[in-house]
């Protein structure tokens, strides 16, 4: 069974989170995280730090990033610094970072702690 997390679009979490699964994001995150998988739905603000392996971004993030897939739709916003190995800009998707930076290999990445 793949483990999965969802905050809602009324709730708030502020502080440090690490995992191995996945974490959808309706409500609003503030600080420090680690999953494979990131989703932020149009609703949700993610302001902090993060590393994950995949990230796609519908809301807001005010954040530095480091990411193997990053895929930034239509309706998403992104500020902050990135370190990504791939990346998807959809048409209308925001992205103002001052630094953007690939990574060719993903042992840069920080890894994730297993539980």
């Amino acid at each position: 069974m793949k483990q999965s997390i969802r905050i809602t679009e009324d709730s708030f979490f502020k502080g440090e989170y690490s995992g191995s699964g996945d974490l959808e994001l309706c409500g609003s995150f503030d600080g420090l995280l680690y999953v494979k998988n990131l989703y932020i739905k149009k609703s949700g603000i993610f302001i902090g730090y993060v590393s994950a392996e995949n990230i796609i971004v519908e809301g807001e993030m005010n954040a530095d990033i480091q990411a193997e897939n990053l895929h930034l739709k239509s309706t998403g916003v992104v500020d902050g610094d990135i370190m990504y190995r791939n990346i998807i800009i959809d048409s209308g998707g925001m992205l103002k970072s001052k630094m953007v930076q690939n990574i060719s290999k993903m042992k840069n990445l920080i890894k994730l702690s297993k539980k």
